[in-house]
């Protein structure tokens, strides 16, 4: 099974620099013109897809209406995709230092969430339990809408990167993951490539 993950475009948190996590945010413009972008890239790779999944929240399910033309009752819905929830940090200026960001940005392997927040130990349970069930599917092709850091901690799971690593991996709006169920018959999986595009703040929102 190959499985391709493409992050969410340009939201107006994006571009004003602020945490957004599981707040219903839209793509703005710029957000529309690089899934666009990112729908001609899928269609000069030559890539068709058996089953497509996204986040339900909306950044991610218009990136993948807009890259795939499927419309949203075609497209399966699973709050595992969902960003990691950053709790009181949403809405709040995007900078790593801020009181309640404790050690999220430093070491990740150490941050204990703020009251209402998610730790990396509950996003990497949700992700992991979403690929376990995605590898019985059976399919051949998936493409998979989802998030900044959520992607990150995917490259966790597949051995890419180590937790305290994941700020170091910058990956832009409509970047896409390429990963491959290993052949060991593990249900795992493992990247390939990522193609990537910049990211001028140099790490998700």
């Amino acid at each position: 099974m190959k499985v391709y993950i493409l992050r969410h475009g340009e939201t107006d948190y994006n571009a004003r620099h602020l945490f957004q996590g599981q707040t219903y945010t839209h793509l703005n413009e710029q957000g529309f013109e690089q899934a666009r972008a990112a729908k001609k890239t899928i269609k000069e790779m030559g890539l068709s897809f058996d089953r497509v999944y996204s986040s339900p929240i909306p950044r991610a399910l218009e990136t993948v209406e807009t890259v795939t033309g499927l419309p949203e009752g075609e497209i399966l819905l699973d709050d595992r995709l969902r960003e990691m929830d950053f709790g009181p940090l949403d809405g709040t200026p995007f900078v790593k230092d801020a009181p309640l960001a404790g050690c999220l940005f430093t070491r990740p392997d150490l941050y204990v969430p703020p009251e209402g927040a998610e730790s990396f130990d509950q996003l990497l349970q949700r992700l992991r339990s979403f690929f376990e069930d995605l590898a019985k599917t059976g399919d051949h092709s998936v493409l998979v809408g989802c998030h900044g850091c959520a992607m990150r901690c995917m490259l966790v799971l597949f051995g890419y990167l180590e937790l305290p690593e994941i700020w170091h991996q910058g990956i832009g709006n409509c970047t896409i993951i390429e990963a491959e169920e290993n052949r060991d018959g593990s249900g795992n999986f493992h990247v390939v490539k990522l193609h990537e595009t910049q990211d001028p703040f140099g790490v998700f929102r």
